[in-house]
């Protein structure tokens, strides 16, 4: 079984081809005016679009978690920590479909 997403309305940060895949770097919309926006790396075949132009992309998800040691600074105890790693790859992409703009004209 694989997991789909549709990230809708990111930008294109930045793009780079690597070892015969086109990694894009986009950004979704901060939920508010206090926030960061997240990010995401997506893996495909073909260029994305361009920068700052906004798309809406259909992905396949998965993901490892790895378990890194670290020594606890305050107890000088050996712990674990989990480390995720998720994976999009852009099985679809088109221009973003914008809401259109109720303003009086």
């Amino acid at each position: 079984m694989s997991i789909t997403v549709n990230l809708k309305g990111v930008r294109i940060e930045k793009s780079e081809f690597w070892q015969g895949k086109q990694y894009t770097v986009v950004s979704a919309p901060a939920p508010d005016a206090f926030s960061h926006p997240s990010k995401f790396r997506l893996s495909s075949d073909q260029p994305l679009g361009q920068t700052n132009q906004l798309i809406d992309v259909d992905c396949t998800v998965r993901g490892v978690v790895t378990q890194k040691s670290y020594v606890d600074k305050n107890t000088g105890q050996q712990k674990m920590i989990d480390n995720a790693a998720t994976y999009f790859d852009v099985f679809a992409v088109r221009p973003a479909m914008l809401p259109k703009n109720n303003a009086p004209q």
